[in-house]
């Protein structure tokens, strides 16, 4: 048995994937997709001559704490759209019943696909379960088994193989923890409910029409980061008409700072009944004015421009609220409840808009929110900068405005050791983005540099990233430059 214990005292199911490609919506692959894909390989090979043998063997894992992941570096390419079945022949049968034609051609959705390049010698991921003594022993010969069988993970076009092996250093290191992204992993009866789920597909139809119940759920949420890498708890929204939502509403790229007032104001007006008003006045709305408090300690409202696709007009239907890293994200889980389907109101009290949670798979988010880590950011919303960056002659000294840069960069929470290379310039990078002197500022902040930046990081990271003295209210947020390019549809 030892030989399939590592070093660490763990029990180690290595993945390399045989394409070098990856389609999945996250990566690395949560550990609920990894014990999906075990379940779905012992169901599927060999008729289910295994599973009496390997069922111990994944109860064992559904058992267990969430494994530690260790994942290599991903190269992600660019997004494409494609239409697929939408899988609703429940419609298509009842016109038929009634005697009228429909076409089965017509039941079509888009689907995006995001694929990510991987390096070409494996593994590529792996899952570390801790194994100590006060513990029940891990089954390996039936985990090992469990591992051969398996044949894909991700979409069906993501063929791999795995095995249980002493684990070694690859890539990156996420552990569970108390706040982050947040990945979906097995838990006690998560086997027995995958089959439940499988038995309802195989009698869908019941009679009179199609039970689409048909997926598990009985998955565990768990918060993972990535070693060294700080989060910021992140909560997203839609911005809907306010008398008609299901109708989305666009706002100007010059008036994120409305955007943002309306989000403080209905944050604070719904927080005051669960917070005391020190938490609400300094850490909702950013009324610090203690010397000995970190000015910076507060929650951020960032309105979204829509800079890709048919909508590339800069205008700002989306957007997100940020805590400071390191917050455990308790607050914004109680935002996230309170504001959606809220009604924002402007200064005036009149009603501005609503708030709706995002869509899955919204292309928009996930340019600020990738679910890869990227290397390359460029701003949205030009970053102010933190004193002048001009020389005594009245000319810009880009040794000086890199130093802003630099510094706006670490008081938004990023080392400087963690950049690679800076840009900046006054036009903008992104279409629907404008020129940096047309973003208003506040009358205090009027006379400070205001440009549009790109930043390269030594190692790519997910964002949020935001920087300069208007990064609280969405001046100065910061797109990720995917490999490939800008989404086009």
């Amino acid at each position: 048995m030892s030989h399939a214990i590592g070093s660490g005292g763990g029990v180690c199911i290595s993945v390399t994937f045989l394409t070098g490609r990856y389609h999945g919506e996250e990566w690395p692959p949560s550990p609920a997709r990894l014990f999906q894909a075990l379940v779905a390989a012992v169901m599927t090979c060999g008729y289910r001559e295994f599973e009496a043998s390997i069922a111990p063997a994944l109860r064992w894992l559904e058992e267990q704490p969430a494994p530690i992941i260790r994942a290599c570096r991903v190269e992600q390419l660019g997004a494409y759209r494609i239409a697929v079945p939408n899988n609703d022949m429940d419609v298509v049968a009842w016109e038929w019943k009634q005697g009228r034609h429909k076409d089965v051609a017509v039941l079509k959705t888009m689907k995006q696909v995001t694929p990510r390049l991987l390096p070409e010698e494996g593994p590529h991921v792996q899952y570390i379960w801790a194994v100590t003594a006060d513990k029940p022993a891990p089954p390996i010969g039936a985990l090992q088994t469990a591992a051969h069988l398996l044949h894909t993970l991700g979409w069906g076009v993501d063929m791999a193989y795995a095995d249980v092996v002493p684990e070694r250093p690859i890539g990156s290191v996420y552990e569970p923890a108390m706040s982050g992204e947040r990945w979906m992993t097995p838990m006690p009866g998560t086997y027995d409910d995958l089959k439940a789920a499988y038995e309802r597909f195989q009698i869908r139809s019941a009679g009179r029409s199609i039970d689409s119940f048909t997926r598990a759920s009985a998955l565990a949420s768990q918060p993972y980061r990535r070693t060294g890498q700080e989060y910021r708890p992140v909560v997203c929204f839609r911005l809907m008409r306010w008398d008609d939502p299901s109708r989305v509403l666009a706002v100007p790229w010059e008036d994120c700072r409305k955007v943002a007032a309306w989000l403080r104001h209905r944050a604070a007006e719904e927080l005051r009944n669960e917070y005391n008003e020190e938490i609400v006045s300094g850490y909702v709305q950013g009324h610090i004015d203690s010397a000995d408090k970190d000015k910076s300690q507060h929650i951020s409202y960032v309105p979204l421009p829509t800079i890709y696709g048919h909508y590339a007009d800069g205008a700002i239907r989306r957007a997100m609220i940020v805590e400071p890293a390191g917050m455990p994200g308790d607050v914004s889980e109680m935002i996230a409840r309170k504001l959606t389907g809220a009604v924002l109101t402007g200064a005036d009290g009149a009603q501005r808009c609503c708030l709706a949670p995002p869509e899955g798979g919204d292309w928009t988010f996930r340019q600020y929110l990738p679910k890869s880590p990227c290397r390359v950011w460029r701003s949205v919303t030009p970053v102010v900068l933190h004193g002048y960056n001009t020389s005594s002659r009245g000319v810009i000294s880009v040794s000086k405005t890199e130093r802003l840069l630099l510094r706006a960069l670490v008081m938004a929470g990023f080392r400087e050791e963690q950049i690679d290379r800076l840009a900046f310039q006054s036009g903008p990078f992104w279409p629907g983005s404008k020129h940096s002197a047309n973003m208003p500022v506040p009358a205090h902040l009027n006379g400070y540099p205001r440009l549009h930046v790109e930043v390269q990081f030594l190692e790519g990271i997910l964002g949020p990233v935001l920087a300069g003295i208007g990064r609280h209210y969405g001046i100065g947020v910061f797109a990720a430059l995917t490999q490939g390019g800008p989404v086009r549809f």
